[in-house]
């Protein structure tokens, strides 16, 4: 007679039989699901027979790391590669439909390509190939940046920018499925088509809760700005005065927004520090409520990417062998044609070097299986 469990067979001889793995309960795959944090486990994993599938659903990916897209791919030749830190992994993709394209931005689990010819452009994901039409471009060169895009909310908001000038953007906003990019007129006085009041920073774009935080190039103001009404509810004053040579990134960071200022030394022992700040909307100053950067000496679990456009914040916990409190961002030498990725302890104050295998980067991508 034989003793039966859910998972095992004793069998009359004394033998343990190999547990049936598809037999296992629904809510217990899912949570195994969600510890692959490498996107190739995860499509392993729910192919490995029907029911296991049908209890993890493409959507329930876990938190991805962004990946490097090496500048060797390109939409020219009908490839793009890219490198997982996560992993050390390169992953070359083949994108044959999307030839005599090129990327033009990163949009979080999109990147933004565009057709020379056209100035048609679209959001593309390489690992479903989904594509999102997006109005054509006003631009007579469609170069152009988007910020990162709402992950998990349904509402996805993109800005463009003329790359001519990469210190500034005129300000161009649309979501997948308009037919027209939407000019923002930050000053309501402002009547003339022909040049914007405001010259933002192309990194300084993050967008949290139905609102776009824009940093303003010249008076490094930050603007909140309102997505469904299109006007500005706030101006931030900056915390520090303009200096060369620093670069303000804003991160919407689970709840947060941070104003991260990259002091940048180009030397090869300590290249670079940094200075966070929190924004606090509803900050008092006597009776009345003045808006405003309080700098923070920490930010606790999380860690950051900084990208050459934007940024965007992640949990230690979701990624075993990361620690929080740091922050990861890369340089690139266009004459030496060379590419470093490094990581900055915030407590320590100490820079390190890391691997990256790759040619001069222009993206981060996170992938995604919708």
């Amino acid at each position: 007679m034989a003793l039966s469990s859910k998972n095992q067979t004793l069998s009359d001889s004394g033998g343990v039989e190999e547990p049936d793995w598809s037999d296992l309960h629904a809510d217990l795959i899912y949570l195994i699901s969600q510890k692959l944090t490498d996107i190739s486990d995860f499509v392993s994993f729910r192919v490995v027979c029907k029911r296991w599938r049908s209890a993890v659903g493409a959507s329930d990916l876990p938190p991805q790391l962004p990946w490097i897209m090496d500048n060797c791919g390109s939409f020219r030749d009908g490839y793009l590669r890219f490198y997982s830190l996560l992993t050390g992994k390169t992953h070359t993709i083949n994108v044959p439909q999307s030839a005599d394209k090129s990327v033009r931005g990163s949009a979080y689990n999109y990147l933004l390509n565009s057709d020379w010819r056209t100035r048609k452009c679209s959001l593309f994901n390489p690992l479903t190939n989904q594509e999102l039409s997006l109005p054509r471009a006003k631009f007579m060169f469609p170069g152009c940046v988007p910020s990162a895009l709402f992950p998990g909310q349904s509402a996805r908001f993109v800005v463009m920018s003329n790359r001519h000038d990469t210190s500034c953007t005129p300000f161009f906003l649309c979501q997948p499925g308009d037919h027209e990019w939407t000019r923002i007129k930050l000053d309501p006085f402002q009547s003339s088509d022909r040049f914007d009041i405001g010259e933002f920073s192309n990194k300084g774009f993050t967008f949290y809760d139905g609102r776009c935080y824009a940093s303003q190039q010249g008076s490094r103001d930050t603007k909140v700005i309102d997505l469904t009404t299109h006007t500005v509810t706030h101006v931030v004053p900056p915390p520090e005065p303009s200096l060369r040579g620093v670069f303000v990134y804003l991160v919407a960071s689970f709840g947060m927004i941070l104003r991260v200022c990259h002091y940048k030394n180009y030397s090869k022992t300590e290249p670079s520090h940094f200075r966070i700040y929190r924004l606090e909307l509803d900050h008092r100053y006597g009776n009345a409520i003045h808006p405003c950067w309080v700098e923070i000496d920490n930010i606790s679990n999380q860690f950051l990417f900084l990208h050459d456009i934007h940024g965007c914040a992640f949990r230690a916990d979701d990624f075993p062998g990361f620690v929080g409190n740091n922050i990861y961002f890369s340089r690139e030498n266009y004459e030496e044609e060379t590419f470093e990725l490094f990581k900055y302890d915030i407590k320590e104050r100490k820079t390190e070097v890391l691997p990256a295998p790759v040619n001069l980067v222009h993206h981060w991508f996170v992938p995604s299986l919708c």
